[in-house]
C-alpha cells in the first residue's frame, strides 16, 4: 500500500513538472480590429525567407494559429493592408492586428512589444520636434536646413541609442535579429556589431541575411572594382554595366525607378551634371530597378531624360550592390572603380564637379 502511494506521488509530481516546464508548441490568438478583414486569409510567413507557414481565415474579427518551434524566430503576419513583425516562439501569444498591432504572451514578444513602444515614444517626440520648428515661421529653406540639423544632432543619435540598448539585452535570440536587421549601421559597424552577437544570433535566418549584405558591400565599397551585370532588354538586346563603365570615363550610375518619388526628384539634379560635364568627360546612364518596363519608358520621355538607360533590371543590380532602397546613385572611376556611393543632390554634384577638375 506504501509503495502504491508513492507511486501515485511520483506521477502526480511528474505531471507537474512536465505542467510547468518549457511550453513545447505555440499557440496564436489574434483580434482583428477592421471588422471589414472578416472572411479574409491571414498569412503567418518567415521574415527571412517570406515563406508561408500557416494561415487562417478572419472571423468575428478572430483568428488562430499554432505550431511549434525548436528555436524562435521573427514572422511577419500579414492580411491586407495590414501586416506586423513579432517573434514566433513557443508559448501562448496573443496578437492585435489593425493600424496599431499589439503582441504579448511570451518573453521574447513582451520585449519585442517594449521596443515597439518606445519606438512610438520617440517618433511622438519627433514630431512634437517638427511642429516646433513649424511654428517659429520660417522659410522653407531655413526649416529644412534647421531639420537637417535637428535629425543629426538629436534624432539619429536617439534612434541609435535605442537600438544600441536593445541589441544588448538581446544579443541572442530572435528580439536581437530583429534589432540588428532594422538598425541602420554602417558596412563596418555592422561588422564589429555581429561579431558582439551570441552563437544562436549569429546562425538566426536574419543576421545570415544581414551578413551576406555585408559581404555584398565589402566587394562593393568605395575604392572596389564595379560588379557587372547583364539585362536582356525588351527589344531582345541585351544590355551591361561593362558596356558603359570602365571605358575610360567617369560614370554616374542613377538606379531608379518611375513610381519612386525621391528618384525623381533627383532627375534634375542629374541633369544639371550631365548638361555641365558631358562634352567634358562624364558619362551618366540610368538603370531601371523595380519597375515595369513601359512605366520606364512613359517616366523616361515625362522627364526628358536623354542619357543612355538600361530598363527591365528588377532586383539583379540592387542585389549585387546590396542597394535597400532606391534612388541610389554610383560614381565610377574611368577604370571601374566605384569613387562614391548613394550620391544625392548637393553632395552629388560636390563630388562631381571634384572628380570632374582632374580630367584633362
Amino acid at each position: 500500500m506504501k509503495n502504491s502511494n508513492l507511486l501515485f506521488v511520483m506521477a502526480v509530481a511528474a505531471a507537474t513538472l512536465v505542467s510547468c516546464g518549457k511550453a513545447t508548441s505555440y499557440t496564436i490568438d489574434g483580434t482583428v480590429t477592421d471588422s471589414t478583414m472578416n472572411g479574409q486569409m491571414i498569412y503567418l510567413t518567415d521574415m527571412a525567407s517570406h515563406d508561408v507557414l500557416d494561415s487562417a481565415v478572419i472571423a468575428n474579427s478572430k483568428f488562430k494559429l499554432s505550431g511549434k518551434v525548436d528555436t524562435a524566430f521573427v514572422g511577419m503576419l500579414q492580411a491586407r493592408p495590414y501586416r506586423m513583425g513579432f517573434i514566433v516562439e513557443n508559448g501562448n501569444i496573443t496578437v492585435k492586428l489593425g493600424k496599431d498591432g499589439k503582441v504579448s504572451g511570451t518573453p521574447q514578444n513582451d520585449e519585442f512589444a517594449s521596443f515597439m513602444n518606445d519606438i512610438d515614444s520617440l517618433n511622438q517626440l519627433f514630431i512634437a520636434k517638427q511642429q516646433e520648428i513649424m511654428a517659429k515661421g520660417l522659410s522653407d529653406e531655413e526649416a529644412s536646413a534647421e531639420w537637417d540639423k535637428v535629425q543629426m544632432e538629436f534624432i539619429m543619435p536617439e534612434i541609435d541609442k535605442l537600438f544600441s540598448r536593445y541589441f544588448d539585452r538581446n544579443r541572442d535570440n530572435a528580439v536581437g535579429a530583429w534589432t540588428l536587421f532594422n538598425w541602420d549601421l554602417s558596412p563596418e559597424r555592422l561588422d564589429s556589431v555581429i561579431n558582439l552577437a551570441g552563437e544562436t544570433l549569429k546562425v538566426n535566418p536574419l543576421v545570415k541575411l544581414m551578413q551576406q549584405r555585408l559581404d555584398v558591400w565589402k566587394k562593393t565599397a568605395e575604392g572596389q572594382m564595379f560588379t557587372d551585370f547583364t539585362i536582356e532588354q525588351p527589344d531582345g538586346t541585351k544590355a551591361s554595366l561593362s558596356d558603359y563603365v570602365g571605358k575610360g570615363k567617369y560614370v554616374l550610375v542613377d538606379f531608379w525607378a518611375s513610381w519612386c518619388g525621391p528618384c525623381r526628384g533627383e532627375i534634375p539634379n542629374i541633369k544639371e551634371l550631365y548638361e555641365k560635364y558631358h562634352a567634358k568627360g562624364l558619362d551618366v546612364l540610368g538603370v531601371a530597378v523595380w519597375d515595369k518596363p513601359e512605366d520606364t519608358k512613359k517616366a523616361i520621355d515625362e522627364l526628358g531624360i536623354v542619357w543612355p538607360q538600361i530598363i527591365n533590371a528588377q532586383q539583379i543590380p540592387t542585389d549585387l550592390y546590396g542597394i535597400q532602397g532606391i534612388p541610389h546613385i554610383i560614381l565610377f572611376a574611368p577604370d571601374g572603380t566605384i569613387v562614391a556611393r548613394d550620391l544625392r543632390d548637393e553632395a552629388m554634384k560636390e563630388k562631381v564637379t571634384e572628380v570632374m577638375k582632374t580630367v584633362k
